[in-house]
């Protein structure tokens, strides 16, 4: 029975973790699958040491020459979330990417122990061929999927069932929700599936029987998946991917004629040679490019944002020499990135956002783990890569080839792309699957040693008390990511609907009191309600205390949980901006979260504003001036530190020099509703109202809700004696602020002037 429940919880990871998403968490995919494969390989791991210490009274395991260096690597992992800048992100995750993470990295070490342990080279019982035939399987679904979302099945679908939203999407797929990371796993199954139809027997000679019909009928639909992934390959056409297949097919052909493994049929590598010179061909440049644009279906696809292979490799090389040993930590990129971006990359259009994750697996390996991480990897490659080369070298006439260089072959696709992208967890899992098999397909290498103790009853007890241990241990740490799920499932509640379910995100931090998301959240939303409560008639002024000492204290909260991280310090001055007037020495704290920040993150141009508004505050203006024309010096378009210099200039009677800075502001960033709003402000002020106005209209087409630019409007048609307008626009924005006492004063006035010019109208008529 336990040999039974190893089996079923081995297949089941295998078919379900490329499938595997839930719509229950804020990330659906990586969050899920993790749970998954935690869940899944300690069942099977329990079940095996159960079979072994309770039914058979011995402990069997097969060594081979691979299992020091796993043991290694995952010692090295454990000490690097030990050393880690961010504990939690190491161990859990960091949060919104998940993976890598210790808990899926160990999940993983032990899955290749269970699948190296009991699955067979032959075709009995757990198999490597009944491996292969349920991945692939699996597979086949993920391709499924993926055609559904592309022609809007799961859209036609919507209309009758009710579908998670993330379904609906074009480029929705179970491997991680973009089509790069589809691709690339579609590439490895592509690599694994030209392979196994190189080695295929041909049964020509026996046209009628069973077997052939049922070989012919396999061969079909394989040819059926091959071609299915490769429209997808091209209909995507991300380059890492045909890179990838390039080398790979490479490779093998390289060998396979060195060592003519196919001389007595050397067709067999046409098919081979075919989608090398295609897959050459796509790498450089696409040449329906044009005829999948004339479809509405296959165009447009929407494309993953990520960072460049060369920015990956300077950041990953920069944070190897802060932390040659162990590295900053596994899943802390964007600590690296923070600290270490380069001046190029303010450059681009994504310079605000924060990537916490390389563009290839390797650069970040390299940043996070450090010299005993990579070393450690390299070594584990290294071995498996000689063995591998060994065996398949002295059985290259034997029938077993047939699974070992297919298996080789897509492990090597799996290596490449390291290289050239970064790694989910499902492109992990492969990773360690086929490593695992493998092992396996070796055979001879691998070595079962038995410590029985049927006649030692002591030893017996030993593991006994070992397994029990080991089981309250993993009892009470599924309990623990339990709770951490609930946690993330009331935090998507209070997403999908803050007001309804604020006390949702309450829960959250007290489940999960690691997370420093969770109290960021958590103080910005104190912060919301608190603005709130000002909007009404009598705010409760003892409700607004205990909401400003609650926002201080869950984003303190986030910056005691993660003090490496730059958004908790950048939270808790927003706080403590926001604040301002509510509780004392909030000035001198936020300017101290603020510098915090800017000591992780450098070069970020936004800090640099906000410390710079601090200064205003502070009525040190030069000092103000300083970090602004900092932040300019770093982006030289950024919007909001030009404006405050306009705003300094104005105020010190430099009124020519400020309206020729906010012109240029404007001329420099057509679609900024804020640049359009303080030109036409500016304008105003100096009497040009029909400038003003162009201005105020101008912010309007560009976000027609924007309240400052409707109430101005008004302002400007008033003095302009065009009242009727100007109470147009008052209305549009009492019908964006109801509790605007302000706005609703105007319309009454306005509404009473008209009342009065028309009295006065119609007693000149008598």
């Amino acid at each position: 029975m336990w040999q039974k429940i190893v089996k079923v919880s081995i297949y089941l990871l295998v078919f379900l973790l490329p499938l595997f998403w839930l719509s229950s968490s804020v990330e659906v995919f990586e969050f899920n699958k993790t749970y998954l494969l935690f869940f899944l390989v300690s069942i099977g791991f329990l079940a095996w040491l159960t079979g072994m210490i309770f039914k058979e009274k011995k402990i069997r395991f097969k060594k081979g020459p691979l299992d020091i260096f796993v043991l290694v690597f995952l010692l090295v992992m454990i000490l690097n979330a030990v050393f880690s800048v961010d504990k939690t992100s190491s161990i859990f995750g960091f949060y919104g990417r998940i993976w890598p993470n210790l808990i899926g990295i160990l999940s993983l070490g032990v899955f290749y122990f269970l699948v190296t342990n009991n699955v067979s080279p032959s075709n009995k019982g757990l198999s490597i061929n009944g491996i292969l035939k349920t991945f692939l399987w699996s597979s086949f679904f993920v391709v499924l999927i993926s055609y559904f979302s592309l022609l809007g099945i799961w859209t036609k679908i919507n209309s009758i069932l009710v579908l998670p939203q993330v379904m609906l999407f074009k480029t929705f797929n179970p491997i991680g929700g973009s089509s790069a990371q589809l691709v690339m796993y579609l590439a490895i199954i592509f690599i694994l599936l030209i392979a196994m139809l190189a080695f295929r027997k041909k049964s020509l000679d026996k046209p009628r029987t069973s077997s052939f019909r049922a070989l012919k009928t396999s061969s079909i639909w394989l040819y059926v998946f091959l071609f299915a992934i490769f429209l997808l390959l091209i209909l995507v056409d991300f380059w890492p991917a045909w890179l990838v297949i390039s080398l790979s097919l490479l490779l093998f052909l390289i060998f396979g004629f060195w060592k003519r493994v196919f001389r007595e049929d050397v067709n067999r590598l046409s098919l081979s040679i075919l989608f090398l010179l295609i897959s050459l061909i796509f790498l450089f440049t696409n040449p329906l490019q044009g005829f999948f644009q004339q479809t509405q279906t296959f165009s447009n696809l929407p494309r993953e944002i990520n960072l460049s292979q060369g920015m990956s490799w300077n950041v990953g090389f920069q944070g190897l020499k802060e932390n040659i040993v162990f590295g900053s930590g596994n899943s802390t990129f964007n600590y690296l990135f923070a600290k270490f971006k380069p001046q190029s990359f303010l450059e681009t259009p994504f310079w605000q956002i924060r990537f916490d994750r390389a563009g290839n697996h390797i650069a970040e390996l390299l940043g996070t783990t450090g010299v005993l991480g990579i070393l450690s990897f390299l070594a584990l490659l290294g071995m498996f890569l000689m063995v591998s080369w060994i065996v398949i070298i002295s059985k290259i006439k034997e029938s077993s080839i047939k699974f070992q260089l297919p298996i080789l072959l897509t492990f090597f696709g799996l290596l490449a792309s390291q290289f050239v992208f970064y790694q989910n967890t499902t492109l992990a899992f492969s990773f360690w699957l086929f490593l695992a098999l493998g092992a396996v397909s070796w055979d001879k290498p691998q070595k079962e040693k038995t410590f029985n103790f049927r006649d030692f009853p002591e030893i017996g007890l030993i593991f006994s008390i070992l397994f029990w241990v080991a089981l309250i241990g993993l009892g009470f740490f599924s309990f623990i990511m339990i709770k951490y799920y609930v946690a993330d499932a009331y935090y998507r509640d209070y997403l999908v609907s803050p007001a309804e379910n604020f006390e949702k995100i309450e829960s959250s931090t007290r489940l999960n009191d690691s997370r420093a998301t969770y109290h960021m959240t958590l103080a910005r939303g104190y912060l919301v309600e608190i603005s709130n409560e000002f909007t009404k008639v009598q705010p409760d002024n003892q409700l607004i205390i205990n909401m400003t000492a609650l926002a201080i204290r869950e984003a303190q909260r986030a910056v005691e949980v993660s003090p490496k991280r730059v958004a908790v310090h950048q939270t808790l001055g927003i706080v403590y901006r926001d604040i301002q007037g509510l509780a004392q020495g909030v000035l001198e704290w936020g300017i101290k979260s603020f510098e915090d920040a800017l000591e992780l993150e450098p070069k970020n141009p936004v800090l640099m504003n906000e410390l710079g508004k601090f200064k205003i505050t502070e009525e040190k203006i030069e000092e103000a001036k300083v970090w602004f024309n900092k932040a300019l010096e770093l982006r030289g378009d950024y919007v909001e530190p030009g404006i405050q210099l306009a705003l300094i200039d104005e105020e010190e009677g430099k009124k020519e020099e400020a309206g020729l800075r906010l012109e240029e502001i404007v001329k420099n960033n057509p679609f900024s509703v804020e640049a359009h709003f303080q030109l036409g402000r500016f304008y105003f002020n100096q009497k040009e109202y029909d400038k003003a106005i162009g201005q105020f209209q101008s912010a309007i087409i560009i976000s027609p809700n924007h309240s400052n630019s409707h109430y101005s409007l008004g302002l400007t048609y008033e003095i302009k004696g065009l009242k009727d307008k100007a109470l147009e626009e008052f209305e549009k924005v009492l019908a964006l602020n109801p509790n605007n006492e302000l706005v609703k004063t105007k319309i009454e006035e306005l509404e009473r002037e008209e009342v009065i010019e028309e009295e006065e109208e119609e007693e000149e008529e008598e």
